[in-house]
């Protein structure tokens, strides 16, 4: 009967270093991940702006149309706000902004009509605490009072899901960021959380003050097997 629970925990826990090693996605976590532009859509929030079912419109080429520049990619922190902004020039001002999720079903429209024929607009968007560490594109166009669609612009978007683990500020451990994985139960009531070190791209296993070194674990994946084994040890 052990040796029977030792092969269902092995598996378990080499499906959990596939996990952390190489998906960011949040898997059963409850996280949203920058990977799939639907759910990540439905949770961003652009204060004052109305989500609209669709696709935004394309540029115009009309020749007094709007033209914006900018498109920076991003960095930020889930549960934090990242700003886009659009430099354009108008002879007839804008009166709205578009902005999408690149691959999203719907976009925001944002009604900020100004009769300044150049400048900068700032859209703000929240990034919700769930958002899982991964990267996404927004796509973003204006439109004068004449009608005409400006050419859009293309801003990549960096997120970052915050940790907080005990061993430093390089190391993400699953009970910390549910996007690396599961922490696995052990038949004794205890159980094991697995870790990464950004820092030295090593992993480990850890159980209560007990922890085993799986070595670097990103760059070499034949330590997986002989880790697994030994951190299961743990569990009994």
């Amino acid at each position: 009967m052990k040796k029977a629970h030792l092969s269902v925990l092995i598996v378990g826990l080499g499906s959990l270093l596939l996990v952390g090693c190489g998906d960011d996605s949040g898997g059963d976590s409850g996280l949203v991940s920058p990977s799939d532009p639907n759910a990540l859509s439905q949770v961003l929030v652009i204060p004052g702006a109305q989500r609209v079912q669709g696709q935004p419109p394309t540029g115009s080429g009309a020749p007094d149309a709007p033209v914006i520049s900018g498109g920076a990619d991003l960095e930020t922190i889930s549960g934090e706000q990242a700003v886009i902004e659009v430099g354009y020039e108008s002879p007839s001002g804008y009166v709205d902004c578009y902005v999408q999720v690149i691959g999203a079903d719907d976009y925001f429209l944002i009604s900020v009509p100004s009769t300044e024929t150049t400048g900068t607009i700032q859209i703000p968007v929240n990034i919700p605490a769930n958002v899982a560490s991964g990267v996404f594109d927004f796509y973003t166009c204006i439109s004068g009072d004449n009608g005409g669609v400006s050419n859009p612009i293309r801003t990549g978007v960096g997120v970052t899901y915050p940790s907080n683990p005990g061993g430093g500020g390089d190391v993400i451990c699953a009970s910390d960021d549910p996007s690396i994985g599961a922490i696995i139960p052990c038949p004794n009531g205890a159980s094991l959380d697995f870790c990464i070190d950004q820092g030295s791209s090593s992993c480990y296993y850890s159980i209560g003050g007990n922890r085993v070194e799986c070595g670097n674990c990103l760059a070499d994946t034949n330590v997986i097997a002989s880790c697994a084994e030994r951190a299961v040890a743990m569990c009994f």
